[in-house]
């Protein structure tokens, strides 16, 4: 089963919510679990989140969310318009500091099973597996 789903919504910072309830939605679709959808919807929060503060200074410039699902693996792709990040941050090199900042990529890495940044992270490609109960 190829499921895709490929939204565009301007940089306010309501449509993370509405970004974020899509792909969880997308995710139980699906067919992943309720605690997978959890642990997805929360990555992706991070990750969009992170495309409406960083991505651009205005609301109109806006961000992409394409998912695609292939039978076992879901793929999220969230692109913004945004000048980036620091290449330590992008590779995890960075922990969380005293104000929480950089916890984000943190929880993103510990919730799906690859993170990865493109255009120094104005593209941010999350990868979760299905997990089968046997």
């Amino acid at each position: 089963m190829k499921t895709h789903f490929r939204a565009d919504y301007t940089s306010e910072i309501r449509n993370v919510a509405l970004a974020r309830r899509s792909v969880a939605g997308f995710a139980g679709a699906c067919g992943f679990s309720e605690s997978e959808i959890a642990d997805i919807r929360l990555a992706a929060g991070e990750a969009l989140s992170n495309a409406v503060e960083h991505g651009s200074r205005t609301t109109t410039a806006g961000f992409t969310v394409d998912c695609d699902f292939d039978g076992d693996e879901l793929r999220i792709e969230i692109q913004d318009s945004g000048r980036g990040f620091s290449a330590p941050a992008i590779r995890g090199e960075v922990e969380p500091d005293h104000r929480g900042r950089g916890f984000g990529i943190f929880l993103m890495r510990r919730l799906m099973d690859d993170v990865a940044f493109g255009r120094n992270g104005t593209i941010v490609r999350l990868v979760r597996r299905q997990r089968r109960a046997y």
